[in-house]
């Protein structure tokens, strides 16, 4: 940042014990940084629970998958480590500060980062809080179409630039969430324009996507957890797809022409993509997918991906249950989609069976397992491992 006097970051303090997320969208969004003050009595909203953020890292942390080195990231001082092994957070740790305590004996004095991006894909309840508190921001400011990024840094230090990961198409608001420590942040606008602010726990940080920031961490440990909102819109039909991956790579042309002697056959990779291509892009898989996405997106609160479901459930006849989660459904097809928590399933209910079922559902009307019929009661098992349903 260039030298010059900065100004102090406006703070909202909270109205009838909410953040004040309307004058955030007219006086602030998208054209001016924002603190927003929580009030400090229990019981009212928040992003995000400590014990929630910690399991969440822990569950980043020690789930193998091939991407876990660009979702998890550890900085000792300035390097950045390829294999950070046992200085991850353990679920014996239990918590930021015994977590801390450990790493304190492990490195001494030596300052470290943790970064874990994508933080609430591994946990459903860290998952579900956080989709509540911005349904909330949503309906002052607007939903975003493209996916919300969740990420937490963690230590004594502000963590290494990393190195360039997957490109980003969209410009991004910023919330910084504080939940231990004092982070100093300074912020350079349009027009070269500077801000600061120290933030304490609790407190809810807004800077527009055309800023730039900097967060200045102290040598004790700070917690902090960032949502980035892109602010351009994204295509509806993206890359994830329920019967495979559409991946987009660019398109060479050749600047001459084409030899005499190519084979009248394509190779055998490309035919089957293009068959697969031109599959998808039949009218009754098309409508599908669109429907598929749109009941995704219409579930998920824009927090892609969501937690992945856990086992269908298992209900006997003595077994009543209810909903937890609202529960939408969409013809499409020929089939009949229903989705919830941000997953889709579909169901061989008829139309009307099915808009009955999810009726008693969405009224949070109890039901008796016995009443229902086989296809119901495979629907409620989807349903369960979705977990927008529990037995009573």
């Amino acid at each position: 940042m260039t030298a010059g006097a900065a100004t102090p970051v406006d703070v909202l303090d909270s109205v009838d014990g909410w953040i004040d997320r309307q004058r955030l969208a007219e006086d602030h969004w998208d054209r001016r940084p924002a603190l927003l003050r929580a009030p400090r009595a229990r019981g009212h909203a928040v992003p995000f629970d400590s014990h929630e953020v910690f399991e969440g890292a822990v569950a980043a942390s020690h789930h193998a998958t091939a991407d876990t080195g660009e979702r998890v990231r550890f900085a000792v001082g300035p390097r950045l480590l390829t294999d950070p092994g046992d200085l991850l957070p353990r679920p014996e740790d239990g918590s930021f500060a015994a977590y801390d305590r450990r790493l304190g004996r492990q490195l001494g004095d030596t300052p470290f980062a943790l970064v874990v991006r994508e933080l609430h894909a591994r946990h459903h309840p860290l998952w579900a809080r956080e989709r509540a508190f911005l349904a909330g921001l949503w309906d002052a400011i607007g939903r975003p179409q493209a996916p919300i990024g969740t990420t937490l840094c963690h230590g004594t230090c502000t963590p290494p630039r990393p190195l360039p990961s997957r490109p980003s198409h969209h410009r991004a608001a910023t919330f910084l969430y504080v939940l231990h420590g004092r982070p100093q942040l300074r912020l350079t606008g349009p027009g070269d324009r500077h801000w600061a602010a120290t933030a304490v726990p609790g407190d809810l940080l807004y800077w527009p996507a055309d800023h730039e920031h900097a967060v200045h961490v102290p040598r004790s440990p700070t917690t902090t957890v960032h949502i980035t909102v892109p602010r351009t819109p994204a295509s509806l039909l993206n890359h994830a797809s329920p019967h495979g991956t559409w991946g987009s790579v660019d398109t060479l042309v050749p600047q001459s022409e084409p030899p005499d002697d190519l084979p009248d056959t394509l190779p055998p990779a490309v035919a089957a993509a293009l068959h697969h291509l031109r599959q998808e892009a039949r009218p009754t898989p098309l409508h599908r997918r669109l429907a598929h996405e749109v009941l995704r997106q219409a579930t998920d609160g824009g927090l892609r991906p969501a937690p992945a479901p856990t086992r269908p459930g298992y209900f006997t006849d003595d077994d009543a249950v209810r909903a937890t989660e609202r529960v939408l459904w969409m013809p499409a097809g020929g089939q009949r989609l229903v989705a919830a928590c941000g997953h889709v399933t579909r169901t061989g209910l008829t139309a009307r069976e099915l808009g009955a079922l999810i009726t008693r559902l969405n009224d949070g009307e109890p039901l008796p397992v016995s009443e229902l019929t086989p296809p119901a009661r495979r629907l409620l098992a989807r349903l369960a491992a979705f977990r927008a349903v529990e037995r009573l």
